[in-house]
């Protein structure tokens, strides 16, 4: 023969599976939250951050999903064509005319001067 011993049944109320089930998704929240404050803080995100030999430079979209991108690699320039469907290489740029062709930026004193030209053609 053969003897069970049936444990006692614990009943638990409503509430208490509430309060329990509640406790422990804030708990997970929390823990996600802290998860992600600590990948913002470490360097891309944790992903390894070496040399950087690719580069874009340069964006210039022409249609609502085309555009044309200039990129670095290493120390050359080269021009590529974008769509959804394709990425084709156009060309490659002789010399890194980038910051030569680069508008200074408006300084205040240049761009008060501006303003008041432009107001004073309205005016007359």
């Amino acid at each position: 023969m053969t003897a069970t011993t049936a444990a006692p049944l614990v009943e638990i109320s409503a509430n208490q599976m509430l309060l329990h089930s509640g406790g422990a998704l804030i708990v997970i929240i929390l823990l996600l939250l802290g998860v992600k404050k600590l990948l913002k803080h470490l360097p891309q995100g944790g992903r390894y951050k070496g040399a950087r030999y690719l580069a874009i430079k340069e964006t210039l979209v022409i249609g609502p999903r085309e555009r044309l991108i200039i990129a670095q690699v290493g120390e050359q320039h080269i021009v590529l064509g974008v769509t959804p469907q394709t990425i084709q290489f156009l060309c490659t740029l002789a010399e890194p005319a980038m910051d030569a062709c680069a508008e200074p930026p408006i300084v205040p004193q240049r761009f008060a001067e501006k303003f008041a030209q432009f107001r004073a053609r309205k005016i007359l």
